[in-house]
Formats: C-alpha cells, structure tokens, sequence
C-alpha cells in the first residue's frame, strides 16, 4: 500500500501559488473521493468501481483520496465521539480491501474554501493524474458543496477527465450511510449496523487496570480504553463480543478460541505517515462485554461509562496491550443487582445467551 500525503502546510502552499504543484505524482489514475467513515458498502462499492475502472480503462493506479480529519471535526469542531472509523482503522480496512494507493489529507479551512473546480484542477487533475473520477449519487465537493455530479461532468470535458456516478446501496428499504449507521450503533443495533457496514462493528483499545473485583466473582474482565476518543461507542448494555488478542498472549491451545487471523492496524506517526502496516497474528475468543456504569459496585455510578470484556476461555495477560472488539449483538441493558449472588446469577444467564449467539 502506497501512501501519498498532502499535509496542511502544502495545502496552504499550492493554493496561494508560493510553490507550483510537484506532480503528477500518479502517471495516471482512477480516483473517488470522501471522507469514508465506517467504509460501509456504498462506500466499498465506491472503492470496487476504482479498481475495476482502472483495469479497463488501462490505468495506471487506481486511488483513494480520504481526509485524515473528519470535516465535521474542523467545520463543526464536533467534540462528541461519532467516528465509525478511526485514520488507522480506516488504513487497515483499505489495505484489507486492496487499495494500493491512499492520498492522506489534511482537512483544513485553506482546502474547505476552495471551489470545486480549483480543487479538482489543483489536486486531482495535475497534482495526481486523474484521468477517471468514481463519484457517489450525492456527491458534492468543493466550498458551498457546488460541485455535484452534473457540474463535475461538465469540468471533466475541460479538463480531460470522465466520470462515473454510481447510485445509493440499501439496506432494504433504507439508504445505506454513516449517519443511519450511526444511529443503529447508539441505539445497540448492532445487527443492523453489521448489515449496513458489510462487517461487525468493532473498537480497537488498550487493556487497562481495573477494580479486579470481576476476578473474584468468577467473572475476570478485561477493561478496555479506545484508542481514539471521537470513536463512536454503542448504548450502554451487555453485548455478545468476539475479541481479537495478540497471539503472543495465548499460551498454547486455550479452548475459547474461536480462530487465528493476521491483521495489521497500521502504525504512523504524529502527521499520519504511514511506518509499518506488516500484519501480525491475532487470536479470536468469544465473550461478553459491559459497557455502562456499574451501578451494582457504584451506588451513584461511575462518572463514565466503563467497558469490560469477560474473554470466555481465555487465561493469559493483556494489561497494557491492544485488542479489537467486534460488537455481534446486544443481549439486554445495564441493571442495578441486589447483590453479588443476584448478579453472578445473571452474568451466567448472559454468558449463556453469548455463547448461544456466538456459537462457543
């Protein structure tokens, strides 16, 4: 996977002309453009019709450009989590998808502001090769969003380009988006947003210290922090979970293990540059996983909601490591038990509807 990055600083550059364009760094491509949260299915489709443009049209790379920064974050300066994907989670579904180039791209006010036929002259045209654009039926790129399916048709005679639109993807009757995945995912419908998504929903983070109070009910967890604090996290509830950990951890065959997969979350640095996405071997068990308050242990409940993820079968040590959860299917909302026996007697009801779920 080759990554092309247009920082801020050189946005900036280009655009008041203090330095000329150092391109066309493709010989010549096909191209979509989006910012591509949850890289759901209209969006696969999207990515699908680069890749097949390429091939038959004979080009010479087929290209994703995305933003590092989701626009909401820097028009809106959105400060509640609602990323469905995070930047190093949406490299490794498009390393996994088979893009062979990402443009990586500050979202800035610099680029927000420029029309649309600068952009696509400026960026596209003569910075990347773009001889084919694959656009969405909604598309609208540049300032004030005037630049739709129509009037980028238009600019392609001029400046050599084609383009192809493709039409919605549905989810029965429903128009598949970020937004309605969104709202599937805050509403604990997982199901559905795996349907919208093509894939469970899933959260990267970091095992961390917790009470240790699950240890001595039966119930050791694992309690998790998402790497991205904008990631999007499901209603408060108990869910049936596959958790993927690093095969290292796993001593011998543990009898919870459900398969062994190799996956890269891919590794950058502090401006995005892409270091390392060398796949590495992980092992999947199945569980469940509380994300709420605890009200049982916290009369008042914890000032945020905790997730904790009891790993069915597994023994080993995972503070301070990373670990991916696929979020299958929500089991029923958080209670307040009466005691410790009342919520052990649950826990084994739940662990039960889990296995159920998950197979295990």
């Amino acid at each position: 996977m080759r990554l092309i990055r247009l920082s801020e600083e050189y946005i900036g550059q280009v655009i008041s002309g203090r330095i000329g364009l150092r391109g066309p760094k493709l010989e010549s491509c096909a191209l979509t453009v989006g910012s591509f949260d949850g890289l759901h299915r209209g969006h696969q489709a999207l990515i699908q019709g680069v890749r097949t443009s390429k091939k038959d049209m004979g080009l010479a790379a087929g290209a994703i450009f995305t933003f590092m920064q989701h626009p909401r974050l820097v028009l809106d300066g959105a400060s509640d989590p609602f990323l469905l994907t995070t930047w190093r989670e949406k490299l490794s579904l498009l390393e996994e998808g088979g893009c062979e180039t990402i443009v990586a791209v500050d979202f800035c006010p610099d680029l927000a502001r420029l029309p649309y036929h600068e952009f696509v002259d400026k960026f596209l045209v003569k910075y990347l090769g773009m001889k084919h654009l694959v656009a969405g039926y909604d598309v609208h790129l540049g300032a004030d969003r005037r630049g739709t399916a129509q009037s980028l048709a238009e600019l392609g005679q001029d400046l050599g380009y084609s383009l192809e639109v493709f039409p919605p993807v549905r989810e029965g009757e429903q128009i598949i988006s970020s937004s309605a995945i969104r709202r599937a995912v805050q509403a604990g419908d997982m199901d559905l947003a795996a349907s919208m998504l093509g894939r469970p929903y899933a959260l990267w983070g970091e095992v961390v210290p917790g009470d240790g109070r699950g240890r001595t009910i039966g119930y050791p967890t694992a309690n998790i922090t998402s790497l991205d604090a904008m990631k999007l996290l499901p209603e408060t509830g108990v869910y049936a979970v596959r958790i993927q950990v690093p095969g290292d951890v796993v001593v011998g065959d543990e009898p919870g293990v459900l398969s062994r997969v190799s996956e890269a979350l891919p590794e950058v640095d502090l401006q995005g540059e892409l270091l390392s996405s060398a796949a590495s071997d992980w092992v999947v068990f199945g569980g469940m996983l509380n994300f709420g308050y605890v009200p049982t242990f916290h009369a008042e409940g914890l000032p945020e909601p905790r997730l904790e993820a009891n790993i069915f079968g597994f023994t080993g040590d995972l503070r301070g490591r990373n670990v991916k959860v696929d979020w299958v299917t929500r089991l029923r909302g958080e209670t307040r038990f009466s005691g410790v026996e009342e919520l052990t007697a649950q826990l084994a009801r739940d662990e039960a509807a889990a296995r159920a779920v998950l197979g295990c």
